[in-house]
């Protein structure tokens, strides 16, 4: 089983939060967990709010945290009760700090998901980040050249690119600022609206 596996279970498309966060988070939360989007990124600057969350939430979401590059924060949030770490960089210095929880670390180019595939042994994973920088090609051709690792793409990626990166053999994907945005659109109706647009994705990739 990879470290992807582990943190996710069955689920393949992470929600990020922003690190403004959410107003109304507990009603935008439960939305989320009813469309079927039940795993979700806290920012390192949210870690605080992370306990809480799990207190809720724990036992039908998986949540974590992404965007660490300090191993001081992958301390915090492994304290906090994250369920999963996420790295946008590889560095042995994480991957000690995060001890038992698992944890994703990324690469962008083939070269540096191999390195960090290597480093992962048996239960490789690899976070693609950003996974938008390189265009719909990449997504289409990405995976196929490391099908023994779990990858998960990361960026603003809409519904279509997400479909694109699931059908190609990706793992998972990370939503940042398509469901939940940094400034203003996160009214209930609005969350809902763009989390339909993912049951598509789901759907076709067996969840």
């Amino acid at each position: 089983m990879s470290a992807l596996d582990a943190a996710l279970g069955a689920r393949k498309v992470v929600i990020e939060v922003p690190a403004a966060g959410v107003e109304d988070w507990v009603a935008v939360a439960e939305l989320l967990v009813q469309e079927g989007l039940s795993a979700w990124a806290l920012p390192p600057a949210l870690i605080a709010c992370l306990p809480g969350v799990v207190a809720l939430f724990g036992r039908r979401a998986r949540v974590g945290v992404t965007g660490l590059t300090d191993a001081a924060d992958v301390r915090r949030a492994v304290d906090a009760g994250a369920h999963f770490l996420l790295a946008p960089i590889a560095c042995p210095s994480l991957a000690e700090a995060a001890g038992d929880v698992p944890l994703v670390q990324g690469g962008l180019t083939p070269t540096e998901i191999a390195a960090v595939a290597r480093a992962g042994a048996g239960a490789a994973a690899v976070m693609v980040a950003p996974a938008d920088a390189l265009g719909t090609t990449y997504a289409r051709t990405l995976p196929a050249l490391f099908s023994n690792v779990a990858l998960l793409a990361s960026g603003r990626l809409e519904h279509y690119q997400c479909a694109m990166w699931l059908g190609a053999g990706a793992r998972a994907v990370l939503v940042s600022e398509v469901v939940l945005r940094t400034v203003g659109g996160n009214a209930l109706d609005q969350v809902a609206d763009r989390a339909l647009s993912f049951r598509s994705v789901l759907s076709e990739n067996g969840c």
